[in-house]
């Protein structure tokens, strides 16, 4: 998209509030980041949105915009405290390293070696190492249920947890597949305190936080300041942006998931990454272990290596390390290319976008010297704000708007029109989401996909004859394997009655 395209995003309009964004710029790129940071909110509607590029000893970019809440409308900055999500395991990582480093651990010892009592139902478990939970290939199956409306906050949480897999299966035999687990890091809390005698969190504020400066970061939400606290923000039941019900934290989960932090401690754990495990005068990982955290050890995809914690990708040819992190109401992003001596952090409180693609824009920006190709906004982020109010009959005119505009800035396919949908499905609007769907059977005449959708939703509603009518409607336009589940799902309304 054209620079000029991308200027008209320079104010965020929130409840009809302008919130001015804070800028630092000390880099001739400045204008191009804030085209990307600019673009980055108005697309995902981010309440607040912080963004920092430092060098290893430099800040050459930052800027906080919009607010901590839509309720209070207080403006985000620099010190602001976001819930950081999966940026937390490598900081897990960093410290099993950091044990291996003094000789209290080992990374191919087996996990049973420090945790005896830890068992799973299948056999298996006892091959589990360090280097496989590191690695996301122990086989320990992911979280299904964070109870973040039901945390567990006192100190012997993380032990309870680690012996909570005693019927649990492995997904597959450890050390055979990658396969993303929360679950495995967070066992990595009872394995540092049996070793040390520490919790996790008082491990990882005395050995890693407070010796690089980030005095305001923690791993226990008892210890943030809530003063400086954004809140996270969901679309509620009417379509709107708004603070979610529930905060996403729970002790048990402390190693994959709850460091809070902010832009001005992030640049520190950086930096710490771009000075090769030290910062300043002090080490916190010896350069060989350093080095070791960032070599790729098992291919994730074919963009992505997963290293020791870290992802490996290439932008631009170089290599980036990273980790992204979401959870309710969150996206975040800590990222860093130590050949180009550079590192990205970015923390929004929404969940309505992908931190890493946010990331990956401002290192294509830094090593193209251009502002790359921004994605369109997903139209159902503003038809949102007027299918109840207005009705379709308004969204069809927002959406022939949306079509006609040069250059186009709205994704309008078929995918943003289901997205709608599901947003109203998912909040019990039962009439929107049927005319929504109608309308985008309409839309795609020969797609009988659309009213396979409007089965589904009248069989869970329990309106079996309307769900049977629109299967059938369906199977007239299908073949294939998308024919053979559609009336097998037929077959199950007609057997149930």
């Amino acid at each position: 998209m054209p620079l000029k395209s991308l200027f008209l995003f320079t104010l965020l309009l929130i409840t009809h509030r302008v919130i001015v964004a804070q800028s630092k710029a000390y880099h001739p790129l400045a204008k191009q980041f804030d085209s990307v940071s600019r673009y980055q909110q108005w697309a995902a509607d981010i309440p607040g949105y912080v963004v920092a590029i430092t060098t290893r000893d430099q800040v050459i970019y930052e800027r906080s915009a919009g607010v901590v809440s839509t309720t209070t409308h207080q403006p985000v900055n620099r010190l602001s405290d976001f819930h950081m999500a999966s940026v937390s395991k490598p900081f897990a990582a960093t410290a099993i390293l950091q044990l291996c480093d003094q000789g209290k651990l080992h990374i191919d010892s087996t996990l049973v070696s420090y945790l005896p009592y830890f068992s799973m139902k299948d056999p298996r478990y006892k091959a589990i190492t360090l280097y496989h939970i590191l690695t996301h290939s122990s086989g320990i199956p992911d979280v299904t249920n964070y109870e973040w409306d039901k945390p567990q906050t006192d100190d012997q949480s993380a032990i309870r947890y680690a012996g909570s897999f005693t019927g649990t299966d492995l997904d597959f035999t450890p050390g055979m597949e990658f396969r993303y687990s929360n679950a495995a890091y967070d066992i990595l809390a009872a394995v540092i305190y049996q070793v040390t005698g520490l919790t996790f969190e008082a491990y990882v504020k005395q050995h890693i936080l407070q010796p690089i400066g980030m005095s305001a970061s923690s791993f226990l939400l008892s210890n943030m300041v809530k003063t400086n606290f954004t809140q996270p923000h969901e679309i509620d039941s009417k379509l709107a942006l708004s603070p979610a019900a529930i905060y996403p934290y729970n002790r048990i989960h402390a190693p994959s998931s709850t460091l809070h932090s902010n832009l001005n401690d992030l640049v520190n754990w950086a930096r710490l990454f771009l000075q090769e495990g030290s910062l300043s005068a002090t080490t916190i990982l010896k350069k060989a272990t350093w080095q070791k955290m960032i070599t790729p050890q098992r291919l994730v995809d074919d963009r992505y290596q997963v290293c020791l914690s870290w992802f490996e990708t290439l932008i631009e040819g170089r290599k980036v390390y990273f980790h992204s992190g979401g959870d309710i109401g969150y996206r975040t992003f800590v990222g860093f290319c130590p050949t180009e001596n550079i590192a990205v952090i970015l923390m929004g409180n929404n969940d309505l976008f992908d931190g890493a693609t946010a990331g990956f824009m401002y290192f294509q920006t830094l090593f193209t010297g251009k502002t790359p190709a921004m994605p369109l906004k997903p139209a159902q982020l503003e038809w949102r704000k007027h299918i109840l109010n207005g009705g379709l009959a308004k969204v069809k005119k927002v959406y022939a708007r949306m079509k006609a505009e040069r250059p186009i800035r709205y994704d309008t396919s078929g995918s943003s029109v289901l997205e709608l949908a599901s947003l109203l499905f998912g909040r019990d609007h039962r009439r929107a989401a049927t005319d929504v769907l109608l309308w985008g059977a309409s839309l795609y005449p020969q797609d009988g996909s659309w009213y396979g959708h409007l089965g589904d939703i009248h069989a869970v509603w329990k309106q079996d004859d309307k769900a049977r009518e629109y299967y059938q409607k369906a199977l007239l336009l299908m073949n294939g394997e998308q024919r053979i589940q559609t009336e097998n799902k037929l077959k199950a309304l007609i057997t149930d009655k």
